[in-house]
């Protein structure tokens, strides 16, 4: 039973994270950016070539370009 509890802990955890993600981006712009990748599934990549490659992309971004949103203390005024 505790296993079960664990999974559904799991689930719902995972499933408000994704809820929030696709609060904060829009679905329709992540949908545009996967089809982008069309033509390596084409080529013969597999869906986990294709995550390997985007998560070494976001690393990189994440470690030599990222800067947070800066946020304007007098309300954008």
């Amino acid at each position: 039973m505790n296993k079960q509890n664990t999974k559904l802990e799991n689930y719902l955890e995972i499933k408000q994270k994704h809820d929030r993600m696709q609060s904060i981006v829009d679905v329709w712009a992540v949908d545009y950016n996967i089809e982008k990748l069309k033509p390596l599934l084409d080529d013969g990549f597999d869906g986990n070539d294709i995550i390997e490659y985007f998560t070494i992309r976001l690393i990189d971004y994440i470690e030599n370009k990222y800067e947070p949103t800066k946020t304007i203390k007098d309300g954008g005024k």
